[in-house]
């Protein structure tokens, strides 16, 4: 997630040089020809090329809103999974004692300590399916960056390090090791309240709990695994082209008409042709921003710049959940790289 207030200049660029590129020489390869080839027939009314960018406009917007409504969506689930975590550490830290009031300290560990385990278990596996490539440095469209640290969940360490050996054993063996770490949890609170350290009630809540997380990395998933609609997001991009590779023919005539408007010399009209070029670049430059912006938000567990934080979320439910139980082991919270919060 970028975190700065206004994206660099540089980013933009690094993003966006190429197509500027592009369209700069085809535009100017249009004028050339229409203006030292005499190929007039090149020249199209501007009435209906800017009658597609309206409808590219409009469909962009929609487009728009509906990646950020994925967005949205998820940074609302994880949400849930920092209340309902905090929660989880309330229910460890105060109703896992037994009758006499004698409190069993290893297994509020083991259960906090699981609990990390699943978080970061979540976290990588909602970040293992990824369309972006990967760049060393960061890049705000089509590229993740590579990220050596556990703690940014490209690595299946990110949550391994938290599971006892036997554990890790039989999550392993599994596709999908989140759910398998969380029936370890199911199976840890019903052991305590045959052990006497939880009672019918208590039992009861604290397995409605797990069910709230189940239910979570359950939205989760589905918006990872079902990807946006291809036909929303192939057409927006179709469309976006189009208009683009037609923009500079609907500039001809716009151009030609304040040529013989001025009654311009031959040299000075040529070059005065040449000026749509910068102009077709601003314009296509605008569109193609448009339908990036809304391409970086259509799956927002990638690792992108513009997806949820996931690694800065389970970071903040770790040093909550052990500063619940008082250990040393805290570690610091994450910090944006480059203006980016992962």
């Amino acid at each position: 997630m970028y975190v700065r207030r206004n994206i660099r200049a540089a980013h933009v660029f690094n993003d966006s040089w190429r197509f500027l590129l592009l369209v700069g020489v085809w535009s100017a390869l249009i004028v050339y020809c229409f203006e030292f080839l005499g190929w007039e027939f090149l020249a199209v009314p501007f009435l209906p090329v800017s009658t597609i960018g309206i409808a590219v406009a409009l469909y962009l917007g929609f487009k728009s809103n509906s990646s950020y409504a994925r967005w949205w969506e998820a940074r609302m689930i994880w949400g849930a999974i920092i209340n309902d975590s905090r929660s989880w550490g309330n229910l460890v830290c105060h109703l896992i004692h037994d009758d006499n009031g004698r409190v069993d300290h290893g297994a509020q560990l083991d259960l906090m300590r699981r609990h990390i385990a699943w978080v970061n278990a979540l976290a990588f596996q909602l970040r293992t399916t990824t369309r972006l490539r990967v760049k060393p440095r960061t890049r705000i469209f089509d590229f993740r960056r590579d990220m050596d640290d556990h703690a940014f969940h490209q690595r299946k360490e990110s949550y391994l390090r938290y599971l006892e050996q036997e554990e890790i054993d039989v999550v392993e063996k599994c596709g999908n090791p989140a759910t398998q770490i969380m029936r370890l949890q199911g199976a840890d609170v019903r052991d305590l309240a045959l052990e006497g350290q939880l009672d019918p009630i208590r039992e009861v809540s604290m397995m409605d709990m797990i069910t709230r997380f189940y239910d979570s990395q359950g939205k989760a998933e589905r918006i990872d695994k079902t990807p946006f609609p291809r036909q929303i997001a192939f057409f927006g991009t179709v469309f976006t082209w189009l208009f683009v590779i037609l923009l500079p023919f609907g500039f001809l005539d716009a151009f030609q008409g304040e040529v013989e408007t001025h009654a311009l010399s031959q040299l000075m009209g040529q070059e005065y042709m040449f000026v749509l070029v910068p102009f077709t670049m601003l314009i296509s430059w605008v569109f193609y921003v448009m339908e990036k912006v809304s391409d970086s938000t259509e799956d927002p567990f990638e690792g992108g710049v513009h997806d949820v934080p996931v690694s800065a979320i389970s970071t903040t439910i770790e040093i909550d959940l052990k500063q619940m139980l008082g250990m040393d082991d805290v570690p610091a919270p994450l910090k944006p790289i480059d203006d980016v919060l992962y």
